[in-house]
């Protein structure tokens, strides 16, 4: 099971739920019901980074994050607990102590307030900072939290770390090859131990030392830990936080899997997924199959319930790179063909509504085209004023009318005369601003496509979000098989991406959680709606349906 296949199957429970709750209202157990839907939606995963100051925590987050926005230095920090969570900007907020004020600040002032360099002793009176970035890891559920130094100088903050020990579904004990596992650090973990929860121990800085001294560090820490975890086998993750922080921010991956940080990843997230998420899986099966049982007619919700159940028992752990920034940004600028039809249509019918008004030529042409298509009628009468909107098109109804006379006068079938009216609607063979349209699309397209062969995947992955109707058009300017096949799996993570934020705007709705909805999620049903069908103002008329009626085309009325 992958991050991505874990965020469907909660889909699928809360679909369960939902089709539970439909047209059953008078027997739902409402409270039991939104109980479930919050859970579902709250979901995450709490890892608590512990260890002495200066010993790299911050480092290896960042460097986890793919990002060097969390403040570091060799000074501890003051007695502020940092949460990094999932924000679609970067986004800093402190929250004081006792009281509900909070302030935003812009993250690279954020030392300021929680270093001691900033804010020694804590004198601002600030309880925790709170950081939300645009990392994918945070996306699917991580939350960090980064706490003060064990054993520094400062007592409080020895004690708010540990009184922050409770919140955590994990542990990361960073300790370091300067001096392993220090007496501090050494009850930290045996408190971790006795409380049931999975630690996970980092010694930082292996580019700090030698090969020999440190295999001898992991030797003695490998003859140190039994001693706090008994029997359980605790691996010990050596690595070098700084250079994998280099190394991601370089993008690369050499050097990244020399850091030793990829081989922590994945064991972090084998955790998460066949245990924790598992586990908060099955636990989800139990309580919703206990709601089921109390609501009549449901017995075709309970066996989806349990094939769904069948299948988490049955899911393998895959070895799956953690994503330190998203495959797609956050949020794309809207697909920029759609961009550039929408602004040449109105400047077009901005300009065409003053002609059709004034000039006779204009009106004829109009009538002899039928009008416009439906959607750019509908646009130019946003714009135009009525007196406009009658001058020019009187003409296209009288024109209308005279056709159905004709389409009777042959006595028709009522095929035909259907026919025939499909016939005499305008389409975008026949509307104009649909001209303006196709030929600003061809050429939008045309641009995109250059750009690609030029700059390759740098400017395929900030590619704007191309909808549907107008990626058959970038396909068809590109010449390059591979790259066709690159911007089709790019075209695929942008739909899946906005899937996941449907779901998740949706499941944190229907859970009464929309605090917790990202900037995307909340515009994700009109995002999603543009990558299938594109912008409203972009969109253009019908194909031409020619039914073969035996009509003869009208000329203009006399006169």
């Amino acid at each position: 099971m992958d991050l991505r296949r874990y965020d469907r199957m909660k889909s699928a429970l809360a679909e369960i739920l939902r089709s539970a709750a439909m047209n059953r209202e008078d027997k739902l157990p409402r409270e039991e019901v939104r109980a479930l839907f919050s859970r579902l939606a709250e979901d995450r995963f709490n890892l608590v980074v512990v260890g002495r100051f200066s010993r790299g925590k911050t480092t290896l987050m960042n460097a986890m994050l793919g990002t060097d926005r969390l403040p570091t230095g060799i000074v501890p920090v003051t007695s502020v607990i940092t949460t990094v969570s999932y924000g679609t900007e970067e986004r800093a907020v402190l929250h004081y102590r006792h009281t509900n004020l909070f302030l935003d600040i812009p993250i690279r002032e954020l030392a300021e307030y929680i270093t001691e360099r900033g804010n020694p002793g804590n004198s601002r009176g600030i309880r925790m900072a709170e950081v939300q970035l645009p990392a994918e890891l945070l996306r699917r559920g991580f939350h960090f939290i980064d706490t003060p130094g064990l054993g520094s100088s400062i007592i409080e903050n020895t004690r708010t770390t540990e009184a922050f020990l409770p919140e955590a579904d994990a542990f990361v004990l960073v300790t370091s090859y300067e001096g392993p596992l220090t007496e501090e650090e050494r009850n930290v973990l045996e408190g971790i131990h006795r409380s049931g929860r999975r630690v996970f121990v980092v010694i930082n800085k292996q580019d700090c030392v030698s090969d020999s001294d440190r295999a001898e560090v992991l030797s003695h820490l490998a003859e140190r830990l039994p001693a706090i975890f008994g029997e359980l086998q605790r691996e010990i993750y050596s690595l070098s936080a700084r250079q994998a922080l280099e190394a991601r921010l370089k993008g690369d991956e050499p050097a990244l899997t020399a850091s030793g940080l990829p081989a922590f990843e994945t064991a972090l997230l084998d955790f998460l997924l066949t245990e924790k998420r598992r586990e908060f899986l099955l636990g989800m099966c139990d309580r919703i199959g206990k709601v089921l049982k109390s609501i009549p007619d449901t017995d075709a919700e309970q066996a989806w319930l349990s094939v769904l159940r069948e299948e988490i028992l049955g899911e393998q752990s895959e070895r799956v790179a953690i994503e330190a920034t998203p495959r797609i940004p956050s949020v794309l600028p809207e697909c920029e063909i759609c961009g550039r039809v929408a602004d040449a249509v109105f400047n077009f019918l901005a300009s065409y509504q003053y002609r059709l008004h004034g000039d006779q030529k204009v009106r004829a042409k109009l009538e002899e085209q039928r009008g416009l298509c439906g959607p750019h009628t509908w646009q130019l009468e946003a714009m135009a004023a009525p007196r406009e909107i009658c001058t020019g098109f009187a003409g296209v109804v009288e024109r209308q009318a005279d056709y159905l006379r004709a389409v009777a006068r042959s006595e028709p079938s009522a095929a035909v005369a259907s026919d025939s009216v499909v016939e005499a609607l305008p389409s975008a063979d026949s509307c104009i601003a649909c001209a303006v349209a196709r030929r600003t699309a061809d050429e939008a397209a045309m641009a995109a496509a250059k750009r690609l062969r030029s700059g390759g995947d740098a400017v395929l992955r900030n590619l704007s979000a191309i909808c549907l109707p107008h990626l058959q058009l970038l396909l068809s300017a590109i010449d390059e098989p591979a790259a066709i096949g690159k911007v089709l799996i790019r075209q695929a993570d942008l739909l899946d991406r906005l899937a996941e934020d449907m779901r998740y705007f949706a499941l944190k709705f229907d859970g009464m959680q929309r605090h917790l909805t990202s900037k995307e999620e909340l515009m994700a049903s009109e995002r999603g709606l543009r990558a299938l069908i594109g912008n409203p103002r972009a969109e253009m008329g019908p194909p031409a349906r020619h039914a073969g009626t035996n009509i003869a085309p009208l000329t203009r009325r006399a006169g």
